[in-house]
């Protein structure tokens, strides 16, 4: 059967060691964390050890990604991020960094600046031996360029989110454009509503994820089904009801759930 995961953060109402301990004993296998922290890297990268948790993956930052398809000291500045990232993830055995190619409506274009860019980023990675997952947001052409260039031999794959495909998307499904590509996948529920992006537990929304099942089935994907929860955290009612174990229990059911309606 596939393995199951879930994110990590900082902020978690519960603290990070018990949250850790807790998905570890419900049966999750791995796990991924979001940005450049290199104390909480670390610290997870121990955590994991201990618990028997696989550190999959390194979501890099992305609130500026958009400048990534400049030539200018903005772009180097997005670069020399995403290296860090690729750094963090081959000094603790991290082995994929998931980035974003673009944010928002009115991103750039794909540009050869761009490219130019991504390519020291390749090489980089490439020379870490770290695997590059782009995910999809809301523009297609970026991924597809960069898919195109950066062929099934090269270290750059595909990041499946499947809530950010319900509100980003306009019904456009990726899964079938780039199965073959697939390394990551990044998987919550929303209401499908357009740019409201809720990151809830699977089956708390409107997603139709007996559809989601099939395409992961029809795939032939074999990685890892990867949750993307909006942890319940100081300033949020979501899930705030729960108490760890009640949490956990509800998340691990639902990614389970769908782990079999995909075999």
């Amino acid at each position: 059967m596939r393995k199951i995961g879930i994110n990590v953060s900082q902020n978690v109402a519960y603290g990070a060691e018990a949250f850790m301990e807790s998905i570890a004993k419900a049966g999750f296998d791995s796990v991924f964390t979001v940005g450049n922290d290199a104390a909480f890297v670390a610290y997870i990268a121990r955590k994991c050890a201990q618990t028997g948790l696989k550190y999959e993956a390194l979501h890099a930052p992305y609130l500026k990604i958009n400048d990534l398809w400049f030539a200018d000291e903005k772009g180097d500045a997005v670069v020399e991020t995403l290296c860090k990232s690729v750094d963090l993830a081959k000094q603790h055995g991290i082995p994929i960094v998931v980035m974003h190619l673009s944010s928002k409506e009115n991103c750039p274009h794909v540009t050869d600046a761009g490219l130019a860019n991504f390519d020291r980023l390749h090489t980089h990675a490439k020379e870490q031996g770290v695997i590059l997952a782009v995910e999809n947001q809301r523009k297609l052409g970026n991924i597809a360029t960069i898919l195109e260039i950066y062929g099934k031999d090269s270290n750059v794959g595909f990041c499946w989110d499947v809530g950010h495909e319900a509100c980003f998307a306009n019904g456009r499904e990726y899964m079938p454009l780039f199965a073959d590509r697939c390394v990551m996948t990044h998987i919550h529920d929303n209401n499908c509503r357009y740019n409201i992006d809720e990151h809830l537990i699977p089956f708390d929304g409107q997603i139709n994820f007996r559809r989601t099942a099939d395409l992961i089935h029809d795939a032939d994907y074999s990685g890892t089904l990867m949750l993307e929860l909006d942890l319940p955290h100081e300033g949020s009612d979501k899930y705030a009801d729960l108490s760890l174990a009640q949490f956990v229990s509800k998340a691990y059911a639902a990614i389970n759930r769908l782990r079999i309606l995909s075999e």
